[in-house]
């Protein structure tokens, strides 16, 4: 399968996905919603991947959305119809029940800061740069802005970026909490890999579980969320690679004991 805007690898269980319009510092239009959609519904999917990780080609992870891509006014209707396909691209991402890695240096402006709200852990480059400009345009979030970032940074901090559309640095978005881990450039991927590598020493059903699982409960009721855990781990419980697990540690700790 091949798309326009984004490029794939897989090996070893790792899918990297890369968003490739580098010449229009991979701003986001019609067919790399397309693409980035179809990649995560089609290829992420895939029995043999188990971890991605999403990253930009060339100077920036992205500049956001590319305005001279869409054209203003119109038939509301028709808006907001194409504004449900555009949450559809973040979407696919979040109801992945496989972990997604955003791997971000230097821009990650406006659509761009949504879809790396969608994944699950970022790591960034110490020239990495943050913003939600839409307010600056007479716009407003549309992608999950508006409701993944106040989980992710919090109320106040999240409104912070979105009524002033202020651009902040790698520094500040760690301390936010935007960010899980600043690395230098040259060490962005083999960190994603290090990382991918460690989440696939667990069960990869459980961590699709526990993914899903944190998503969908954050706002329920305590006990309606507790419900939904105990529905998940009767499901964890049920896959055939659990028991095995479970054998294979305790022969670990019996073989530990030895003298």
């Amino acid at each position: 399968m091949q798309f326009q805007t984004v490029a794939y690898t897989e090996k070893d269980g790792i899918l990297h996905i890369k968003l490739n319009r580098p010449e229009k510092r991979n701003a986001v239009n019609q067919q790399l919603i397309s693409d980035v959609q179809q990649c995560f519904a089609e290829v992420a999917t895939q029995p043999g991947v188990q971890v991605v990780l999403l990253s930009g080609e060339g100077k920036g992870f992205s500049a956001g959305t590319d305005l001279t891509s869409f054209q203003a006014g119109g038939d509301n209707q028709d808006l907001r119809r194409f504004v449900r396909r555009f949450q559809s691209m973040f979407n696919e991402i979040e109801l992945l029940e496989k972990p997604v890695i955003a791997l971000i240096h230097n821009f990650c402006y406006g659509a761009a800061l949504e879809l790396a709200a969608a994944c699950d852990l970022r790591i960034c480059t110490p020239d990495a740069t943050f913003n939600i400009p839409e307010v600056n345009m007479g716009m407003v979030p549309d992608g999950g802005g508006s409701q993944r970032l106040p989980r992710i940074i919090g109320v106040g901090r999240a409104k912070e970026l979105i009524l002033t559309g202020k651009t902040i640095n790698a520094q500040t978005a760690d301390k936010w909490g935007l960010v899980n881990e600043i690395v230098n450039l040259e060490d962005l991927e083999k960190t994603g890999i290090a990382w991918a590598n460690e989440i696939m020493r667990n069960g990869m059903v459980s961590v699709g579980l526990a993914k899903r699982n944190v998503d969908m409960t954050y706002n329920m009721a305590i006990s309606d969320a507790l419900e939904c855990a105990g529905l998940a781990q009767s499901v964890a419980f049920s896959d055939p690679s659990f028991l095995k697990r479970i054998e294979q540690r305790f022969l670990e700790k019996v073989k530990g004991k030895k003298p």
